[in-house]
């Protein structure tokens, strides 16, 4: 059935007769009004509430916008290009939402600092010991002109960010020459002892009576510096560029005198050390890399590891294998510790929450990488990552490391343990040891080699208390503080390389008070090597004591029964 105002009109139209036409029109034309559709209503939005901080004063509104752009533009409020938005300007209202405007200002700020002169010693087998000190040239301070970029977020300081350095005037050293006796009385030990002494490479040949110095052309940074197992070779690092800048360079030198320094073409290096085992003419490293970056703390880590044989011909570039190209790590950015088994077929790594193997020459069923042990990583203020140092066993079978001991990351509790990397089992050896316990192990192929290590004196606050040295034996028994003698007071350093083991194990040559110190274990005494102003660090002590091949039983018996366990 069709609608009655479609068949109408037809009819009408079809039996009216012409003189009735304009009637029929008039008719014709109410009936379609009274058939339109009628329009639809336009929807009515109803105003939402909605809270607007901005330009210190906080506003009340409603609104009909329908996102946060479209109520900043109805509020009047214009934005800077650097202006932060929360929530962000697309996103929908719904009612009841609190938007915040924070203003987001930067300016540039120039400041002028002198860059303090450093002393060097030069001892002279001329000048008796009793003579007194000669200052060969007088010390000046630098000065250098630092861009820094400021952020401010509402008027209020928020961000703070060296952007260049640029040294106006350079530093120069004083240098004071003393007698060879300056150090009071020679001490005699068995192999090469050296030491960074103000940025400065000294060697000591079995005796401390006679230091030498190596021309290694330019400012040790400490990342590395370690003799070739031999101690035939001193493999180090230097400052290449701008010394504000992270940004060195590898070099090897000979140990011999008026030697030569010979650059191995690697630049940014966290890490590298000889690998003890190599049978290589020079020998083998290890290292690691970074980018150099303007934002804290300077660089930031590639997490890769590359080995590499130094040729024996200095004309000869190296040529590195390159083991990791990548590790994502926690905390990746500040990089992992590393170090080499005794063995040379493994190298141990750690970084902030695990501590593993990296098996070099792995058969087809074995891993290249070996996670041993797990833990909660500490968070430490500041730009700075907490990783534990690593230490092995002289048979290649033992790690040593110190772990953080808590579950919470904010809790500063550590502890020094020892994992057997065959099995996995781990054993707490010294609780509240610290976070700078640092353990080394003797290299000495004595079976009953001890373990030295520092350990705090306020377990509370590690960070910034005064340390300790002492031993243990190797399953964790008759610990014992060697140095300084009980309620004296203490400081060392808090690099991983403050101590070094002489060949023999029966000494250690230690840094103290800024001093290199020499102390036996046969008789506890601690001899001073070295004196004056100098700052002293880093000894590094060859040939190393000589590896012993693993012999593994089939259950480990090492670690003590009463601490079993899988890590902290």
């Amino acid at each position: 059935m069709r609608d009655a105002c479609s068949v109408l009109p037809s009819r009408i139209t079809h039996h009216a007769s012409r003189s009735a036409i304009p009637l029929l029109i008039f008719l014709l034309l109410l009936l379609l009004a009274g058939c339109a559709v009628e329009a639809p209503q336009t929807a009515v939005t109803e105003p939402l509430p909605v809270t607007l901080i901005a330009d210190g004063e906080s506003f009340h509104l409603t609104t009909q916008a329908a996102n946060v752009r479209e109520l900043l533009v109805e509020a009047g409020i214009e934005l800077g290009e650097s202006d932060e938005v929360t929530p962000p300007v697309y996103t929908p209202l719904s009612g009841g939402e609190t938007i915040t405007v924070v203003r987001v200002t930067e300016s540039i700020e120039t400041t002028t600092q002198a860059i303090p002169f450093a002393r060097k010693t030069v001892r002279n087998e001329s000048m008796a010991a009793e003579d007194p000190p000669l200052i060969v040239q007088a010390g000046k301070d630098g000065l250098q002109e630092t861009t820094i970029r400021i952020v401010y977020r509402d008027g209020l300081e928020a961000e703070r960010w060296p952007t260049q350095t640029v040294v106006i005037e350079e530093p120069q050293d004083e240098i004071v020459m003393v007698g060879i006796g300056a150090a009071g009385g020679n001490v005699s030990f068995p192999g090469v002892l050296a030491y960074i002494s103000d940025g400065t490479a000294v060697l000591l040949r079995g005796e401390s009576a006679f230091p030498e110095q190596l021309a290694v052309g330019g400012q040790l940074d400490g990342r590395v510096f370690s003799l070739s197992p031999s101690g035939d070779y001193l493999l180090y690092s230097r400052v290449d560029g701008d010394p504000a800048v992270f940004n060195n360079a590898l070099y090897v030198i000979e140990t011999q005198r008026s030697a030569e320094p010979r650059a191995l073409g690697v630049e940014n290096v966290l890490w590298a050390d000889w690998n003890p085992a190599s049978e290589a003419e020079v020998g083998e490293i290890a290292y690691t890399t970074a980018v150099s970056i303007t934002t804290p703390p300077g660089w930031e880590a590639n997490n890769d590891l590359w080995r590499a044989p130094i040729p024996p011909d200095p004309e000869d570039e190296l040529e590195p294998e390159q083991i990791v190209e990548a590790y994502a790590a926690l905390y990746s950015w500040w990089g992992g510790n590393f170090a080499w088994s005794p063995t040379g077929t493994q190298i141990a790594y750690s970084y902030a929450n695990e501590v593993g193997l990296i098996n070099l020459d792995p058969p087809r069923d074995v891993p290249q990488r070996v996670q041993l042990q797990t833990f909660t990583e500490f968070d430490p203020p500041g730009d700075w990552v907490w990783v534990p140092t690593l230490a092995w066993s002289p048979d290649g079978r033992f790690l040593a490391y110190t772990g953080h001991d808590s579950s919470d990351p904010e809790d500063p509790t550590f502890a020094n343990w020892v994992v057997d990397t065959t099995s996995g089992i781990a054993g707490r050896f010294v609780p509240d040891a610290g976070m700078w316990a640092h353990l080394h192990w003797a290299g000495s192929p004595d079976a009953a080699a001890p373990l030295a290590f520092l350990r705090t004196t306020d377990p509370l606050d590690s960070q910034r208390s005064s340390y300790t040295l002492w031993l243990m034996d190797r399953d964790g028994s008759n610990a014992r503080q060697i140095y300084p003698p009980a309620n004296e007071n203490s400081y060392f350093p808090r690099q991983q390389a403050f101590m070094a083991w002489g060949p023999t194990g029966e000494a250690i040559a230690f840094i103290f008070n800024n001093d290199l110190y020499l102390y036996t274990l046969t008789d506890g005494a601690a001899r001073r090597l070295t004196e004056g102003d100098a700052v002293n660090t880093h000894p590094t002590w060859a040939p190393y004591g000589t590896a012993v091949a693993p012999t593994l039983p089939a259950e480990p018996t090492a670690l003590p029964p009463d601490v079993p366990g899988r890590g902290p």
